[in-house]
This record gives C-alpha cells, structure tokens and sequence, in this order.
C-alpha cells in the first residue's frame, strides 16, 4: 500500500508537471479563477520586445506610417537609381546643350531607354527589388502581431495609442508589474520587476556589451592600430552568427554545444563575409544614392550641421552601453554628451590635418572668388561657356 500511495503521488507530479508544460506553452488552455486570470506567455523575451518597440515607435498608425514610408523611400531609390542609370540622357545634356537654343533640342530621356540595361544595373534592381519584397511580406506578417499588441495595450495596459505620447516607459512597466498580480503573464515566478522585463528585452544586447567591453571582437584591422572598423554590416553578421545561434529555440537557454562548435562559428562567419563580398558593389552604390538624397537639403541649408559633422563611432556606441539600458534612455544619454564631447575633442586638434585642411580651404575658395568675380562681370560667361578638348 504504501509504494501504491507512491506511485499515485508520482504520477500527480508528473501529470502535474505536463499540466504547466501544457498551460505554459498554449495560453488557450489556461482558465482563470475567481481571483486569477491565467495568460501566461510561453516566449516572454519576444512579448517584452514587441511592448516595447509597440512603446518606442508610438502606436500602431506611427508603426504602420513608418514603414510605408520606408517602403515608399526604397521604391523611389530603387527606380531612381534605374531611370539616372539608363533612362537619362546624358551625353546630350553634358555635350550637346550648349546656349538656349540647343539645350531645346535635347530630349531629357533616352528614345533607347532599357533595350540593354548592363548586367550591374539588372542585378542591382533583382537584388534591391527582392528585398523590397521581403520588406513588404515582413510588414504584412507583422500586422497581426501589432494588433495583438495593440489590444494588449488598449484592453490591458488601459493605454490608448493617443496616450503613448505622453506616457513614460516607467508607467508602461507598473501596469505590466501591477497587471502580473491578476493575469498570470509569467508562471515561473510570481512578481515581475523592472529588471526582470529590461533583461527580457535586452537579452542578446546584454551579451553584445560585454563582448565589446572585454574586447573579445576583432574590430581592429591591424595590431596597435587604434582603428576600429566596426560597421553596420560588421554588427548584423555578429548578430547572426553569435548573438542568433547562441540561443536555443526557446530564445533564452544558451546552447550546450554553443562554445564547442568551432567549425560552425567559422562556417557562420564565412557565409556571412562572402555573402557581403558579393552584395558589396550593389550596397555601396545604393548607399552612396541613398546618402545625397537624404543629406542633400541638408547640405544646402545647414552645412555645419550635415552628415559629415562629428558623431559617435558604433564601437563607442556599445562601449559606452550599460546592461540593460533601453535603446531609449541610451539616445538620449548620447544626445545629452554630444556637446560636451565635442568640446572635449576639440581640445586636442591635430596640426598636421589642420594644415592640410586650409590648404584644401584655400584652393577651393579661391577657385570660388574667381567665378564669382567672372558672375559679376559676364554672367554668360558661365552659364554658356565650355571648355572645348583641345583647350
């Protein structure tokens, strides 16, 4: 009787333990109590990013607008880049309009126009034209995500997408703290906290920082150089072939075979490196477009202040990254140093780059001065004069 009793006990644990895997891993099958509404959440660190970046970008229209937009920006540089590649006619442009009455002659596009595009120009547009897809697949996929967010906020949270304006993160984690206590989010424990959410949300962020601030990275091109050439590209494949196959498919265990697997880091790293060798023609012509287009208004009306002014290298960015800080309240850390660093950096000048720099100054300028005393003088001058090759 007694090992009768123990099996019987065992065999509750068990079907008990199957109950919690089950109720864990499938809200539909969690019923509430009077006093407790069971929701939990099987992939909390997934849930917590989506709350946020639903936070971040300020509601589902802000959300929605956002990305059209991109897609939009993307669409218009992707058929600009083809139209200024093969549709502009720019021999007739650059040779043949001369005064008022040849430049009425010359047709702005080519009658040829995508007979014979180059073999660059049809790659650029296949590679660029299937992201754009992927792009609009992703946006399509995630609708049903952001609504779900959505209502969570709305019915939830009691926080309107108005309200998100105004409303602090601190106040968005108080009602998840305070919404824990009725509605069961997380089963493992019985109280959420601010960091318990912020470690959620920052998990892979987390292990980012400190693999930058043990300087276990190799971003320094030469040793001794104090260059550090870590990029956007640099940052998304360590992501994929680290940060991404760290974790298991729970999203939160750390592999057992992770630190083993030294052929896969390489085969990862390798993929990774020849897949940007090979797309690198296209990104850097698309990037330098992309780059005057939205810095050219920039150029023009505030020159000091343009894409070229002094900025935090990504490198510094991660190194000066705490545990857990929201990319929020980092920016705005970044935004509150940036004036005083300057200040501070501008106290070691470099002679020999200044040198150099008002002798570039100077040409440019002068160059400058004379055509604007030949404007003053005989405007025609510049608008109808060319310089003929056997000058």
């Amino acid at each position: 009787e007694p090992s009768s009793r123990r099996r019987c006990k065992l065999s509750m644990t068990e079907h008990n333990e199957r109950l919690l895997l089950e109720m864990e891993m499938n809200p539909a099958l969690l019923q509430g109590s009077h006093r407790e509404q069971w929701e939990a959440i099987s992939d909390l660190d997934s849930f917590f990013k989506r709350v946020y970046n639903y936070f971040d970008e300020r509601g589902l229209r802000c959300i929605l607008a956002g990305r059209l937009i991109s897609l939009g920006m993307l669409a218009f540089t992707i058929a600009l880049s083809a139209y200024l590649a093969e549709a502009v006619n720019w021999d007739g442009l650059v040779n043949e309009c001369v005064d008022e009455s040849t430049c009425a002659g010359v047709k702005l596009l080519r009658d040829d126009s995508f007979r014979s595009p180059s073999p660059f120009l049809v790659l650029f547009l296949l590679v660029f034209s299937v992201y754009w897809l992927w792009m609009l697949l992703h946006f399509f996929w995630d609708l049903r995500a952001l609504l779900e967010i959505r209502s969570f906020y709305r019915h939830k949270l009691n926080i309107d997408d108005s309200e998100l304006l105004v409303v602090s993160w601190d106040t968005v984690v108080q009602r998840v703290v305070e919404l824990q206590a009725t509605a069961r989010l997380c089963i493992v424990k019985d109280q959420l906290t601010a960091h318990d959410i912020a470690n959620r949300i920052l998990r892979k962020e987390n292990f980012m920082v400190a693999l930058v601030n043990q300087k276990l990275l190799p971003i320094e091109p030469l040793p001794g150089l104090r260059l550090s050439v870590m990029t956007k590209t640099l940052e998304w494949a360590l992501e994929v072939c680290l940060l991404d196959a760290m974790f298991d498919g729970s999203g939160f265990r750390i592999r057992p075979s992770f630190t083993q697997d030294v052929r896969g880091l390489q085969r990862r790293l390798f993929a990774c490196g020849a897949l940007t060798l090979l797309l690198s023609p296209f990104i850097a012509a698309f990037m330098l477009l992309f780059f005057f287009l939205k810095h050219a208004e920039e150029f023009h009306r505030r020159p000091a202040a343009s894409a070229f002014s002094r900025d935090y290298s990504l490198h510094a960015r991660w190194c000066m990254r705490e545990f857990n800080e929201l990319p929020h309240l980092f920016e705005a850390r970044v935004l509150a140093s940036a004036a005083d660093a300057s200040a501070y950096v501008r106290q070691f000048p470099t002679p020999l780059l200044t040198l150099v720099a008002r002798f570039v100054t100077f040409i440019v300028g002068s160059l400058a001065a004379v055509l604007i005393g030949l404007s003053l003088i005989n405007e025609s001058v510049l608008v109808f004069y060319r310089i003929s090759p056997d000058a």
